[in-house]
């Protein structure tokens, strides 16, 4: 885990450099100063809370990164630890016990952190751009007092003298308006966009310190907190620290999985039933194929039957008949004597 203190240091450094360049140029920067002492006064007023603030608010991640230091060595000390702000919730799902945590919660919670550190830099912004802002302000306010300067320098001349030198000497004192008026522009933009730009350094800083934090926070509860599945399909412990996307990846790998387990279940049922659902089938052919046959053997037998019965009829019909010839012959026979 990377300490805010390096950023700290490099803050200190240059501020010390730039303390010395304003020391060098001590004298010309004191006299553009003159040039308008309220607006300038304002400029480095808001330059030295920007500075201060910007120091406060990198100063305030050390006892964070202390903090999350020692509860990632041991833990069980978490109770008995100073509450941090930035890290509170964090503080609070650990004494609870809490190492069982969902990938949307971590998410939150981390989106929390997220949020708070970039509320603290909000300040630091809107300083940088009120040092622009008051260099303009600055500037124009020069500008318009040149302009009136002029014009009253110009409609003051008399042109009917013939003095010439009379009239060079009353332009010569008509110019100083103007040029206060253009000391007071210059003067307040080499302020306020010389601040702006330690302030945006500063500004800098502190967002890589802030970033930095976060990615620390992130990579230890990633590496610490057990993810568990919303659909109470189990938990995955992440030892490895995966990412949010990998480990909703992996949830939403282990409930296809499930799906898919229950999806062959339910196939392999079906199969099975359709399986005894066509043995039934196999044997209902196999009996109608025996009784299709039996039913054959009986027709033929039938006719067999029925040929031996007309055959016999035939036979019995003609023997009838032949006996019935012959009693008849009897019967028309003479009788002798």
């Amino acid at each position: 885990m990377t300490s805010p203190r390096r950023h700290l240091i490099r803050m200190i450094a240059f501020i010390a450099v730039i303390a010395a360049v304003a020391g060098a140029l001590y004298q010309p920067l004191s006299t553009a100063f003159m040039g308008n002492v309220v607006i300038n006064s304002i400029i480095l007023a808001a330059l030295f809370i920007g500075i201060g603030f910007s120091f406060r608010q990198t100063l305030r991640l050390l006892p964070e990164h202390h903090w999350m230091v020692a509860a990632a060595r041991n833990p069980a000390n978490v109770e008995r630890m100073t509450m941090p702000s930035l890290l509170g919730t964090v503080a609070v799902m650990l004494k609870d016990n809490s190492s069982s945590v969902s990938a949307q919660g971590l998410r939150s919670v981390l989106d929390g952190i997220a949020v708070r550190l970039d509320e603290s830099r909000e300040i630091s912004r809107y300083m940088i751009g009120l040092l622009v802002f008051l260099g303009l302000l600055g500037t124009f306010w020069g500008l318009l007092t040149t302009v009136q300067a002029v014009g009253g320098v110009v409609g003051g001349i008399d042109t009917s003298s013939t003095d010439v030198d009379a009239m060079m000497s009353q332009l010569k004192d008509g110019l100083d308006a103007p040029l206060a008026g253009m000391a007071t522009a210059f003067s307040s933009s080499l302020f306020g966009l010389g601040g702006s730009l330690v302030l945006g350094f500063l500004d800098l800083q502190l967002g890589q310190a802030s970033g930095r934090f976060y990615t620390d926070v992130e990579d230890w509860l990633s590496k610490s907190v057990r993810f568990t599945d919303p659909a109470g399909a189990g938990s995955i412990e992440l030892a490895g620290g995966l990412s949010e996307a990998a480990a909703d990846k992996l949830h939403d790998l282990a409930r296809a999985l499930t799906a898919a387990e229950e999806e062959r279940k339910d196939l392999s049922e079906s199969i099975r039933e359709l399986t005894s659902r066509l043995g039934q089938l196999t044997e209902s052919r196999q009996h109608n194929a025996l009784l299709s046959e039996n039913l054959a053997n009986l027709e033929a037998a039938l006719t067999n039957i029925a040929r031996e019965m007309h055959k016999d009829r035939a036979e019995l019909n003609t023997t009838i008949s032949m006996e019935l010839r012959a009693l008849a012959k009897t019967i028309t026979r003479p009788t002798k004597g």
